[in-house]
């Protein structure tokens, strides 16, 4: 008895899942546009040898204050682990320093340098650039319309039924 081979669906055809934005989802369009701003930003940086990643730490430890990784990984809105290798590379490049918390000595807390202080303000000047050639090019009413669904959007999807 000779098996028939089974007829498999295309990568392409098959459902997609929920971590799978399909193009036209409101999900693909954020991504994407996500994606725009970071790769320009991550462009205009790269000129301070830094990664667009490294200079939102250095914006998050502008304001004087030593954060520990956890803290700093739940502002930036990634794991730990991601976080911690962040800090690695910006304390390598001596932007960055860690120290025990005078609170609790398991705790390292990142700080900047004076050449991080330096690095972070030149950094932050260069995103506003971006932001700011973004809202250039689109009008005012158009700018604060975006805002205010982006904004809109942050409220009411935690609370979105799931079996919708």
């Amino acid at each position: 008895m000779t098996q028939q081979p089974v007829a498999r669906t295309p990568r392409s055809a098959q459902p997609r899942g929920p971590q799978e934005a399909a193009p036209g989802t409101l999900s693909f369009h954020l991504k994407r546009a996500e994606q725009a701003m970071i790769a320009r930003k991550a462009k205009a940086v790269r000129a301070l040898d830094l990664t667009e990643p490294q200079c939102k730490v250095l914006g998050y430890l502008a304001d004087g204050a030593a954060k520990s990784c956890t803290q700093l990984s739940r502002e930036a809105l990634v794991t730990s682990q991601t976080m911690t290798g962040i800090v690695k590379n910006l304390e390598s490049k001596g932007l960055v320093t860690r120290h025990a918390s005078p609170d609790h000595s398991r705790v390292m807390l990142v700080s900047l340098t004076a050449t991080g202080a330096e690095r972070a303000a030149a950094a932050g000047d260069l995103s506003r650039s971006v932001e700011t050639s973004l809202r250039q090019a689109v009008t005012e009413e158009d700018y604060a319309q975006l805002l205010r669904l982006l904004n809109r959007v942050a409220e009411i999807a935690p609370g979105l039924p799931l079996d919708a």
